[in-house]
């Protein structure tokens, strides 16, 4: 697949248009639920509410 193609399915499969897409005939149920179990695991990246730490430099970003 290509890198156009790669973006086109990442668009065509975002969370929040998805079923749009569905209905449209742009995608198929079945090439999402392909993209989707072809997606890395990224369990290690979390990390729990309990171990999150907030500093100052966190406060700047927050409206005020």
């Amino acid at each position: 697949m290509s890198r156009d193609e790669d973006a086109k399915s990442v668009r065509a499969f975002d969370r929040r248009i998805v079923e749009r897409n569905i209905k449209k005939g742009i995608a198929t149920r079945k090439d999402y639920d392909k993209f989707l179990k072809a997606l890395p695991d990224a369990a290690d990246k979390i990390c729990p509410p309990e171990e999150r730490t907030f500093d100052k430099a966190d406060d700047d970003d927050l409206p005020s």
